[in-house]
């Protein structure tokens, strides 16, 4: 599975969610079998990218360009971690935004 997370500055694993237009990049996190972090990749955009969820902080943000790549969306609690996010992945704790 392949996430990406709008951050608001490349801090590994520790990079917090943020909202998509205060977001100084984005991080693509490549999940393996037992939800195990195999990559991370920092970019500036999302654009002509794959992925499956896009992970965001406020279920209010525009979305319909994700959609529109056949991604899904998951709601985070504001401040989340990369490594809190997987672990809420883990756990299916965090909501989809429909």
């Amino acid at each position: 599975m392949r996430i990406v997370v709008p951050i608001k500055k490349q801090e590994e694993l520790q990079s917090q969610v943020c909202l998509i237009d205060e977001a100084q990049g984005f991080a693509f996190v490549e999940l393996g079998e037992g939800m195990s972090v195999e990559n991370l990749q920092f970019q500036e955009n999302f654009e002509n990218e794959f992925f499956d969820y896009i992970v965001v902080c406020d279920k209010n943000e525009e979305l319909e360009e994700v959609f529109d790549l056949g991604a899904r969306a998951l709601l985070a609690r504001p401040g989340m971690n990369l490594e809190e996010i997987v672990e809420a992945l883990m756990f299916r704790e965090l909501d989809e935004i429909l």
